[in-house]
C-alpha cells in the first residue's frame, strides 16, 4: 500500500484497538480477582463456621472445597435443595447477590467508560486527520486560484509518499505547462504585434511614394516621358512591397512553427549548389566568382527547399555587398559531431556596432547605400537554421572581409 494518508489511519486505528484490548484484558483480569476474592472469603466464611461446630468433619469439609472429594454430586444436590427452601436458585436475580451483583456493576460501568473513551479517541484522531487532509486541499485551491491570478510562484510540496504526494507533483507539472503556454501566448502575441507595426512601417515608404505619383498622374501635367518614368517606379515600390510581404510572411510562418520541414537526409552540397547557381545572374553582373571547397558528399538530415532559401538569402548579402570583380569563398567542413558551411566575402565589410544587429528584421546597415533592400533576407536565414536545430553567426571587419559561419549539430 503506496499511500501514506490511508497507512497513518489504519496506523492510529490499529494503536487505539491494541489499547482498548489491553484496557479490557485489566479489568476482565480484575473482575476475576475480585470474584476470586470473594468467593474465597464467603466460603472461608461457611468453612469456619462448619468446622467450628463440627470439628470431626473438618477433613471432609476441607476435602469438599477443594474437589478431592469424589462422591461430590450428592452433596450438591443435597445443597441445591436446601438453598431451594429458601429461595435461592439459579433463577434468582443477581440483586439478591450483592457482592456478584457489584463486581458486575463494577466492571460494566469500567466497560462502558472504556467505550466511551474509545469512540472519543475515535473522532478526535478522524477530526485531525481529515482536518489535516482537508487543510492541504485548501491549500490546494488557494494555489489554483493564485495560478488563474497569474502567480506562478506558488509551490505545493508534500514530502511523504501518497496520493496527496502525487497530486502535488502533477499540480506542479500542470503549474509549468500553464506558465509556458501563457509565456508561449505572451511571446506570440508580442511578436504579431511587434510584425504588424514592422510591417506596416516598412510599407509607409513605397505607399508614400505610390501615392505621389499617382497623383502627378492624375492631375495629367506631365510628359508621356514623365508618366512612363512615373509607372516604372510604381512597378519597382509594388515589387518592393510583394517582396516585402512575402518575406514576412515567410519570417513569420517559420519563427511561429506553422511550417512542417520535410526533412531529408540527402547530400547537403548538392543543396548549395543549387543556391549557387540560382545566383549566377548576379553574380554576373559584378563579374564575382563563388568557390565551393567541399567534398563531394555530405549527408546531413534538412528541407532543401528551405535551406536553399536560407543560403540564396546569406549568398545574396554577400555578393551585395562584395567589390566589383571579387571573389566568395564557400567552404564545407564534416565532422562527427557537426557539419559547418563557412560563406566568406572580401567586400565592405560591418562595422563593429552593427553586428549584434545583424540577424534582426528590417535592420540595415549604416553605410549600405542600397534603398531597394528589405533588411529581412538575413533574419529569414536565421530562423530557417535555427528549426533546422543549427545556428548563424558573423564575423566582420571594416573593407576586409565578412564571414557567416552556420553550424548543424549531429547530436
Amino acid at each position: 500500500m503506496k499511500n501514506s494518508e490511508i497507512k497513518t489511519s489504519l496506523g492510529f486505528l490499529t494503536v487505539i484497538l491494541l489499547l482498548f484490548v489491553v484496557y479490557q484484558t485489566i479489568m476482565l483480569q480484575s473482575f476475576y480477582s475480585d470474584l476470586k476474592r470473594d468467593y474465597i472469603n464467603t466460603w472461608s466464611g461457611i468453612t469456619g463456621k462448619l468446622v467450628e461446630q463440627n470439628p470431626e468433619n473438618e477433613s471432609e469439609i476441607m476435602h469438599i472445597l477443594s474437589g478431592k472429594e469424589k462422591e461430590f454430586n450428592p452433596y450438591i444436590t443435597i445443597g441445591k435443595d436446601l438453598l431451594n427452601q429458601y429461595g435461592i436458585s439459579e433463577d434468582v436475580p443477581l440483586d439478591l447477590f450483592p457482592y456478584l451483583n457489584q463486581h458486575i456493576s463494577d466492571y460494566n460501568q469500567l466497560i462502558s467508560w472504556g467505550l466511551g473513551l474509545l469512540c472519543i479517541t475515535l473522532l478526535l484522531v478522524n477530526l485531525i486527520q481529515y482536518k489535516s487532509f482537508f487543510g492541504k486541499i485548501k491549500q490546494f485551491i488557494t494555489a489554483a486560484d493564485k495560478i488563474v491570478e497569474g502567480d506562478y510562484e506558488v509551490a505545493m510540496n508534500e514530502n511523504r509518499e501518497g496520493d496527496l504526494a502525487r497530486l502535488a507533483v502533477s499540480f506542479q507539472s500542470m503549474k509549468e505547462v500553464i506558465r509556458k503556454n501563457m509565456h508561449d501566448l505572451f511571446a506570440e502575441k508580442t511578436f504579431l504585434v511587434q510584425t504588424l507595426h514592422d510591417l506596416s512601417h516598412q510599407l509607409k515608404t513605397p505607399l508614400s511614394t505610390l501615392m505621389v505619383n499617382n497623383d502627378i498622374l492624375l492631375n495629367g501635367k506631365c510628359s508621356l516621358e514623365q508618366c512612363q518614368t512615373f509607372i516604372q517606379s510604381n512597378q519597382v515600390q509594388l515589387s518592393r512591397m510583394n517582396d516585402l510581404i512575402h518575406n514576412v510572411l515567410k519570417v513569420a510562418k517559420v519563427d511561429a512553427r506553422a511550417i512542417a520541414f520535410d526533412k531529408e537526409k540527402i547530400n547537403l552540397v548538392e543543396t548549395i549548389y543549387e543556391a549557387i547557381d540560382i545566383l549566377q545572374s548576379k553574380c554576373r553582373e559584378k563579374n564575382i566568382t563563388i568557390d565551393l571547397d567541399a567534398a563531394d558528399e555530405i549527408v546531413v538530415s534538412h528541407d532543401r527547399i528551405w535551406i536553399q532559401e536560407a543560403l540564396i538569402n546569406i549568398l545574396k548579402n554577400s555578393i551585395e555587398h562584395s567589390n566589383l570583380g571579387s571573389q566568395i569563398c564557400v567552404q564545407v567542413r564534416d565532422t562527427p559531431i557537426h557539419t559547418e558551411i563557412m560563406i566568406q566575402d572580401f567586400g565592405e565589410g560591418i562595422e563593429r556596432e552593427d553586428l549584434p544587429h545583424i540577424f534582426e528584421r528590417f535592420y540595415k546597415v549604416k553605410h549600405f547605400k542600397k534603398r531597394d533592400s528589405i533588411g529581412i533576407g538575413l533574419a529569414l536565414a536565421k530562423s530557417v537554421i535555427e528549426a533546422h536545430d543549427g545556428f548563424i553567426r558573423v564575423e566582420s571587419r571594416r573593407f576586409e572581409f565578412t564571414r557567416f559561419t552556420i553550424t548543424f549539430l549531429k547530436y
